[in-house]
């Protein structure tokens, strides 16, 4: 061999020693290191947004917990292990209060930390942290700018990991926190990519029928094809439930933006397409029917009803949005579609000729009935109604004034309120049956006053179930009134049971699943 051929020869393996390594390396498993002590700079105390003052939500593997900061600067957390690890990969697994700029630290002993990481363009969501191979005991996450000067921050968990080869006592996180296997919520890179085939609809919706729903909401990729859905639909089931209300939901960043899409890329916020027709095909085969409604939120915490589009390109893209899930229902026999939801600023008359327009062509995508969800101070306002089938209107009307109202003082408060739909059915000779396409109650004291909202942080369960007996009691009556869509049942029944206006395993529950069942065909 000559000396050429021999430098040649050495240079080739050593070539294939260092990809051989460096493959191995991509291939070698890694394991959640789990944190035994968590340390936070402040709570949100607020009676409305507050979770649990506990900072071990941070690393208690449950992604329905989480800590919440109050809205000031200069917010840390610290999380110890109990021992060195070597930490190759953080995850952090933002609420919608993220750090655009934040600082990763190490530290072996708590008092000496070292920087690992900067991020100055964070996006929230969940975000991989790739850091070099770190020896430590603890780890620090400083914020350095709040994505919304109103908000703090808040975080469903912080999660460290390391290579299996140097962390020999660790586990994968599957068998670290058994449940979060069974509810697949970390799966959403294992779903398939190719789309389910659609099952059958048990039948159409007709404009008489009364629609015993709920609405089904997830913010996350893959949460809607879990078993965990699975069994909340058919707990659903159980309970009388006939139709379900799905939300898929969009996001444009600020109010002035005309662009909006899917939260995906960013962390996973909006169900992906094959999570969305995994769990229709399950409301199918369960013989429930399917209400699909877009949302559109904005990243920077404005109310999606507080925004007026001034630019024609937003309408058009908001047209786009709508029709690719229009064209989504008809594919996966969905019965029912609604074009908008809570739109106040974007629903007045300059916009009627986009409304109609979108409406039009929604219709040549999709041949179920239509309906626009508006928000209980927007319907009277609304000047497209006559080119839709329903009216809807998410209905948080308050309905008391006081902490403890009595069950015939809300219904009494109800009637005004019904009286005065019916009142405006008749004078502007719409003809339209009426659908409460979203209404809840949070389970605390003063919960008929403003609905949307916990006031207090008194618990009263019985008051949220008796505000559900009076909306049952004044509207299941009139002829107008079509149905309700409770708000609202996660699909999962690990998350822990909060005093806001969830249902499952309340009082309230029962009242549903009672006049529900009287009304079932």
């Amino acid at each position: 061999m000559t000396s050429l051929s021999r430098t040649i020869s050495q240079m080739t393996l050593s070539l294939f020693v260092v990809a051989g390594a460096v493959a191995a390396r991509a291939a070698a498993p890694m394991v959640y290191l789990k944190a035994n002590s968590a340390k936070v700079s402040s709570f949100d105390m607020t009676p409305t947004w507050a979770p649990d003052p506990n900072p071990n939500a941070l690393i208690d593997g449950n992604l329905k917990t989480r800590w919440a900061s109050d809205a000031k600067d200069a917010q840390w957390i610290v999380i110890g292990f109990g021992s060195s690890k070597v930490v190759s990969e953080v995850t952090i697994r933002w609420e919608r209060a993220y750090a655009e700029s934040y600082q990763l630290y190490s530290s072996e002993d708590g008092n000496k930390w070292a920087q690992i990481f900067r991020q100055d363009k964070g996006v929230g969501g969940v975000e991989k942290v790739k850091v070099k191979p770190t020896t430590a005991s603890f780890l620090r996450l400083e914020v350095l700018r709040r994505a919304n000067p109103n908000w703090g921050v808040s975080i469903w968990e912080f999660e460290a990991y390391g290579l299996k080869i140097r962390n020999h006592d660790d586990k994968p996180i599957g068998e670290v926190f058994p449940w979060r296997a069974s509810d697949g919520v970390d799966a959403a890179a294992a779903l398939p990519t190719k789309l389910p085939k659609a099952l059958p609809s048990p039948g159409p919706i007709t404009l008489t029928e009364f629609h015993r729903g709920v609405n089904l909401t997830s913010w996350h990729e893959s949460e809607l094809a879990t078993p965990a859905a699975d069994r909340t639909m058919e707990w659903l089931k159980s309970k009388h439930v006939g139709h379900i209300a799905l939300l898929v939901t969009w996001f444009q960043e600020s109010p002035t933006s005309t662009e909006m899409g899917p939260d995906n890329p960013l962390g996973g916020q909006t169900p992906s397409d094959y999570a969305l027709a995994y769990c229709i095909n399950k409301a199918h085969e369960l013989g429930m029917k399917v209400l699909l409604k877009p949302h559109l939120d904005i990243r920077d915490g404005t109310y999606r009803g507080d925004f007026y589009p001034s630019k024609q390109a937003w309408f058009n893209n908001y047209t786009k949005f709508i029709r690719r899930y229009a064209a989504f229902a008809h594919k996966y026999n969905v019965e029912a579609f609604s074009v908008g939801v809570e739109l106040k600023g974007a629903t007045t008359w300059e916009q009627d000729d986009n409304w109609r327009r979108l409406i039009k062509e929604v219709r040549n995508e999709f041949s179920g009935p239509l309906v626009y969800s508006a928000n209980w101070d927007e319907y009277k306002n609304v000047t497209f109604w006559d080119a839709l089938d329903y009216i809807g209107i998410d209905a948080y009307f308050p309905i008391a004034e006081g902490n403890k109202p009595t069950l015939k003082e809300l219904t009494d408060g109800w009637r005004g309120h019904a009286e005065g739909i019916q009142q405006w059915l008749v004078s502007s000779k719409l003809g339209k049956p009426v659908l409460f396409t979203e209404l809840g109650y949070p389970s605390v004291e003063g919960a008929g006053k403003q609905p949307w909202i916990e006031l207090t942080n008194v618990k009263d369960r019985q008051q949220q179930a008796d505000c559900f007996e009076a909306s049952y009691r004044e509207l299941t009556p009139r002829d107008w009134f079509k149905g309700f869509y409770w708000w609202h049942y996660f699909p999962t029944n690990t998350r822990p049971v909060t005093e806001d206006l969830t249902i499952r395993g309340k009082l309230a529950e029962d009242v549903m699943a009672g006049w529900f069942e009287r009304m079932t065909p």
